[in-house]
Order: structure tokens, then sequence, then C-alpha cells
């Protein structure tokens, strides 16, 4: 497309964050491929809805209300959530045209609870990659600050 060669040469960036939890690994796995569930947690999102499934996958569309400075703007793009096994899944978003996250996510046990790790890789153009890389990682670190009392709520609220 015309407007990537404006933008420039597509670039990687990539982060990765870890979180420890007192749920299984399957149950933080559950939660995080739950979009919705992640509605005052992740600090952008405004809805996520499910379009489709699949065996082992969901189609979401997703709503977000990002920054640019001291202005909010709207932004409505897919992401599918693929569980990989019951303690692993990925995640693949299609945030702005050219700009795509990918990411893998773990939880590994660790005595009552686990250990979930999530790598993610930034793919936009050059003059982009650092702006959608940037405000990635600080949802991302935002909805994994708060993971641990999250879960631990909707386990005390189910018994």
């Amino acid at each position: 497309m015309r407007i990537f060669g404006i933008l420039g040469r597509m670039s990687t960036r990539a982060f990765e964050l870890s979180t420890r939890v007192t749920v299984s690994p399957e149950l933080a796995i559950d939660f995080l491929s739950d979009l919705a569930a992640h509605r005052g947690l992740h600090p952008y999102l405004v809805e996520a809805r499910v379009v489709e499934t699949g065996t082992d996958w969901k189609d979401w569309r997703i709503v977000e209300r990002p920054a640019l400075g001291p202005f909010r703007y709207t932004i409505r793009f897919p992401a599918r959530m693929t569980r990989t096994s019951p303690t692993t899944m990925t995640g693949d978003v299609l945030a702005a045209p050219g700009c795509r996250l990918v990411t893998t996510t773990r939880a590994e046990p660790d005595g009552a609870g686990a250990i979930v790790t999530e790598s993610t890789v930034v793919t936009a153009p050059a003059l982009l990659v650092g702006y959608m890389a940037k405000h990635a990682r600080l949802a991302h670190e935002r909805t994994y600050s708060l993971l641990a009392e999250e879960l631990v709520e909707r386990q005390n609220a189910a018994q």
C-alpha cells in the first residue's frame, strides 16, 4: 500500500511481562482469553465482543480509546485469541492498518498458583512502531499489575 511507503519500512519491537497469580494456570489463561473480562484492567478498553468462534479460537471486535498527548481517540479493530493448550494462548491483533500485535501467553505452575508470562511482538511502519509498542506495553503492564488481585476477587465471588 502507498501509505506504508510514506510512513517508512516495517519495524518490530518486542517486550515481555510476567506476574504471579494465586489461581491455577488453566484459570489464569481462561480469564486472559476472555477479552471482555479485561474492562477496568486494560486502560483503553471500552468494549470487546465475540464475533465468531471456532474449536480453539475466538474472533473479537475491540473498541479502545487510547491517548495521543492530551487527546483521546476511538479505534475499532479485530483480534483473534487462540487457545494452544490448557495453559497457553496466542493473540493476533490488527490494531490499525499495517500495525499488528502478536502475543504468546503461558501460565506455568508455581506452588499454589502460577507464573503468567506474555511475550508481545509489535510490527508497524517505522514511524509508528515506537508509539504502538509504547501504548501496548503501558496497557498490558497495567493489566498485568492488576491481574492477581482481579483473579482472587473472581475466585472469592465464585465460592
